[in-house]
């Protein structure tokens, strides 16, 4: 991989890694409400909530350039591989291995044990936690290869016939993310690989460990969601979500972090949370994961909140799509008059026509025809609308989510199932729900103890601040903690108020 994302990502802050200790592991920074104070105040909050609003950024940025060919808030589920590098389309190929593990149909298959009674938690998961752990290296080591091979690559730059082209540069990367992801490795992860690039392996592996749930408690919650972010985040600020080593406008900090833009962070964060959704919904559906820290009815979803802020920023995308292009059909029909009258049609309104949306029926680039977009506009009460959810929810990561919560939860109304999201559909526009999301996200997941203190971190993703005290990595299982004076307590976590609630 690139020398200048491997000395960036592995420089270690000033403040070290809590004590002594001289481990190269992640370490846990919050154990109280002091440490709390500090990570609020700290660049790793800033980092992490800048990042997942970049993710929506970069879907609700709007284009009318004449030559695009897609429509940016679009994902095709038939080519999910569109909008990533090398490096995504390997964790892409890799996560689409890890969805199958749980299959009963597959020669090494872990399905749920069927005579487990308990109403939360198939013991199962944790044989499946363990093989997530002994391949994890080789899943990040095959992705980090795959950034370092095509590093310099530049499209079109060779006239051969037999030239390797983006797609297929891609499908080599994604068949290798799988087939890492499929064996135990023969040999270990760190075998021929610099110390630099030993560490950041370590860090990343920490990252995607806690990603999936905990084996131990046998949970899955907005926290493990979380660490999947900064995993993501951490690609980001070592240059894996581009093909080369610079890019637009600067997500992280320092002179030698790699620039990515909001457009490539949007774009390649909607295609890997699609694939990382089909895992965990598959561990949440089979091996039934308890929710962690849920407020059950009164809270948005058992397990997520990114996805349905992604997905509002999609949704709010198409919004201004469709009025964009009413704006567009309007000027179509004044030139069209126009030239009726034998005016000359204006050169500048002629090229100023939206990009071609490949979802629409009437688009000249279907890639579906069977996957095709409708023209009708769908405001947030959408949701309720059962066919738009059977068809669309491939392309749409907000109505997949609510797809997946009637699915798991059949026979209850959604009015009672989750009154959240129920409130949600009532309010006018996309825009008031992704900003009300984004709020969320912050209030009830980075602001929350009880959800940052599994938090751990290392030389990518840095803590500013000394810790409280020293003490295990594992945070605690069964309690939570509060207070300015760091006493544990068995209580909840007190509920934020939703933004939109009046």
């Amino acid at each position: 991989m690139d020398k200048q994302a491997v000395n960036e990502a592995t420089t270690t802050t000033s403040s070290g890694g809590g004590g002594s200790d001289n481990s190269t592991s992640p370490k846990r920074y919050i154990y109280t409400q002091v440490d709390m104070e500090h990570f609020k105040h700290s660049s790793a909050h800033k980092e992490l909530l800048g990042f997942v609003s970049a993710m929506g950024k970069g879907l609700t940025t709007t284009t009318t350039t004449s030559n695009s060919s897609t429509l940016l808030h679009s994902y095709n589920p038939h080519a999910p591989l569109n909008d990533l590098s090398p490096a995504l389309a390997s964790l892409h190929g890799s996560l689409c291995c890890i969805s199958r593990w749980i299959d009963p149909n597959t020669t090494d298959g872990l399905p749920p044990d069927q005579q487990v009674k308990a109403r939360f938690g198939n013991p199962v998961f944790r044989t499946w936690h363990e093989r997530l752990t002994e391949r994890s290296g080789g899943i990040i080591k095959c992705l980090m290869e795959c950034h370092g091979k095509y590093v310099n690559y530049t499209d079109g730059e060779s006239s051969s016939e037999d030239a390797t082209t983006k797609e297929e540069i891609l499908k080599e990367c994604s068949e290798l993310g799988y087939q890492a992801a499929s064996s135990s490795p023969t040999t270990p992860y760190d075998h021929g690989i610099s110390p630099k690039e030993k560490d950041i392996i370590t860090e990343l592996r920490c990252y995607l460990h806690d990603s999936f749930g905990h084996p131990i408690r046998l949970d899955y919650g907005t926290g493990h969601e979380c660490s999947f972010i900064v995993f993501l985040l951490s690609l980001c600020k070592i240059g894996c979500f581009n093909w080369s080593s610079s890019g637009g406008s600067d997500v992280g900090k320092g002179p030698t972090t790699p620039k990515t833009s909001p457009e490539v962070i949007g774009h390649a964060s909607l295609s890997i949370l699609h694939e990382y959704l089909n895992v965990t919904r598959g561990l949440q559906r089979d091996y039934m994961l308890e929710p962690a820290g849920s407020h059950g009815v009164w809270g948005l979803d058992d397990y997520h909140c990114v996805p349905f802020y992604l997905g509002a920023c999609q949704m709010r995308a198409r919004e201004q799509w469709q009025q964009q292009r009413q704006q567009n059909q309007k000027k179509t029909k004044k030139l069209a008059a126009k030239e009726s009258s034998g005016i000359v049609a204006d050169t500048d309104d002629t090229a100023r026509r939206l990009p071609d949306n490949p979802y629409l029926p009437d688009s000249t680039t279907v890639t579906a025809t069977h996957h095709a977009d409708n023209n009708d506009h769908w405001d947030p009460s959408i949701i309720h609308n059962r066919p738009i959810l059977e068809s669309y929810r491939g392309t749409y990561i907000y109505l997949s989510c609510i797809h997946f919560i009637q699915q798991i939860k059949p026979g209850v109304p959604f009015f009672e199932s989750s009154p959240m999201l129920n409130d949600i559909s009532h309010l006018g526009s996309w825009s008031k729900v992704m900003a009300g999301l984004l709020r969320l996200f912050e209030g009830e997941v980075l602001d929350k103890l009880p959800v940052v203190q599994h938090f751990v971190f290392g030389s990518i993703f840095k803590a500013s601040w000394t810790p409280s005290r020293k003490g295990p990595q594992e945070a605690p299982k069964r309690t939570f903690i509060g207070g300015s004076g760091g006493v544990e307590i068995t209580g909840g976590m007190p509920v934020t108020r939703a933004p939109w609630a009046k």
